[in-house]
């Protein structure tokens, strides 16, 4: 198949989350906190699809986030792009099926993401950067605890879309037993 329709139902599935995202941190800022929970985004894209169909739905995504985030141009598709790169180099280690594997990727990559883009935010300012480091702190840890909830239902989300609009719901390649 030249197009599949999966990739189709991630980016919208992404979109669905980058949103909430928002929803989210515009509801909380009178707290003047921000979350980043983006982690999911990341993971099925690389997981499920061929490389070429991988490669085109984490350029459109990571395109789509960039220009909603206030962060330089590129920097969220330059992760998912080298995250996604050696996820789909190393998938048949992991069990995509079931929610453990994705949620653990989800939470480490979450990490990495929201670290470059505080050292990003803040151009590395030592200044800025120790009075910030406290709430931002708090910011993952909040972030991942949110995310330990959030991350199954958004694996379940997108597999769920997958069997609605008949698409392929297993992986192109599935890990050795």
């Amino acid at each position: 198949m030249i197009f599949d329709k999966r990739s189709l139902v991630l980016f919208f599935s992404n979109a669905i989350l980058l949103h909430l995202m928002l929803l989210i941190n515009s509801g909380i800022t009178g707290f003047g906190l921000n979350l980043f929970i983006l982690g999911p985004a990341f993971i099925i894209a690389p997981l499920y699809l061929r490389a070429d169909q991988f490669f085109l739905t984490t350029l459109f995504s990571g395109f789509w986030i960039d220009s909603a985030l206030p962060i330089p141009f590129g920097t969220i598709t330059l992760l998912m792009l080298l995250s996604g790169s050696i996820m789909h180099l190393t998938r048949r280690r992991f069990r995509v099926e079931k929610n453990f594997h994705p949620s653990l990727l989800a939470q480490l990559i979450n990490l990495v993401a929201g670290l470059t883009l505080f050292l990003v935010s803040y151009n590395c300012g030592f200044g800025d950067f120790y009075t910030m480091l406290p709430l931002s702190i708090f910011e993952a840890i909040l972030s991942h605890l949110i995310l330990i909830f959030l991350s199954p239902w958004f694996f379940n989300f997108q597999r769920a879309l997958f069997i609605l609009f008949s698409a392929k719901k297993d992986p192109e390649s599935l890990p050795f037993v």
